[in-house]
């Protein structure tokens, strides 16, 4: 596995709960309260994309968990940026608070640069951002280039596109999860929305995004992980593909 380089930069509260480092490309920026990890060059148009969601100047999108807002950002495409929100019991107590040590925004910001390293089809990741609250608690925000012109697989299914696409794209989409587990790295919560779809029949792209406490092995995957990753697709699918929009799909998709 490629070893991350470090920038030196001032250390924020709590730094002493951290062993990350910012990889190649990316600088840190601190204050006492927050901490940011920025790609290098867009450090002042980030700035400004948190400023316009701070100002209300943001569209917030559906779907998945948490905020998840579009910001303008340069004039290749705007930005997307994600809230972290806690899900399952919990979240009816902290619901975007974490205690995670080091802080899961920086290590899925990590975690997506070493993704796109290896040449998983992936956003790319610009930057993230932790707000440090007292005893160690923070609220965390990713910030990604938006994927413009994709759908996710549940959004694309919604557009009732012919059977004999759907199974191109199911094909396309075993290929690139193929091509994640062939780089080592284990998606923590691979489902519908976490695949994107090119809404383009002549040019099929699929893109796995959301990489929050995905694994890294230096090997391809093994068998037990992939048959895992699998599983919650298909559990995914029972739960999200209501309308049955994958028939005689689905079987492709045992591990």
């Amino acid at each position: 596995m490629k070893r991350l380089a470090s920038n030196a930069a001032p250390r924020p509260r709590f730094a002493f709960f951290r062993s990350l480092i910012p990889p190649n490309g990316f600088t840190e920026h601190a204050t006492t309260a927050r901490g940011w990890w920025l790609k290098d060059g867009y450090g002042p148009a980030l700035r400004c994309a948190l400023e316009a969601l701070k100002d209300g100047k943001a569209d917030r999108l559906q779907g998945g968990r948490g905020a998840v807002y579009r910001v303008p950002f340069d004039t290749q495409s705007p930005a997307i940026v994600r809230r972290y929100q806690r899900g399952g019991f919990v979240r009816h107590f902290i619901h975007d608070l974490y205690w995670d040590h080091p802080p899961r925004p920086f290590a899925e910001l990590c975690t997506t640069v070493i993704a796109r390293e290896r040449g998983v089809p992936t956003v790319e990741v610009l930057g993230a951002e932790v707000e440090w609250q007292s005893f160690g608690f923070y609220r965390g925000t990713l910030i990604t280039r938006e994927a413009q012109g994709f759908l996710n697989w549940r959004e694309w299914l919604h557009t009732k596109p012919p059977v004999e696409e759907q199974r191109v794209v199911t094909e396309k989409i075993l290929q690139t999860v193929n091509s994640m587990h062939e780089s080592g790295i284990c998606h923590a919560d691979l489902n519908l929305t976490n695949i994107l779809i090119r809404n383009d029949a002549a040019q099929r792209e699929a893109l796995i995004i959301d990489f929050d406490r995905a694994r890294l092995f230096s090997t391809p995957l093994p068998a037990s992980y992939r048959k895992r990753n699998l599983a919650r697709l298909r559990r995914s699918i029972a739960k999200l593909d209501a309308e049955e929009q994958l028939p005689g799909q689905k079987a492709t998709l045992e591990g």
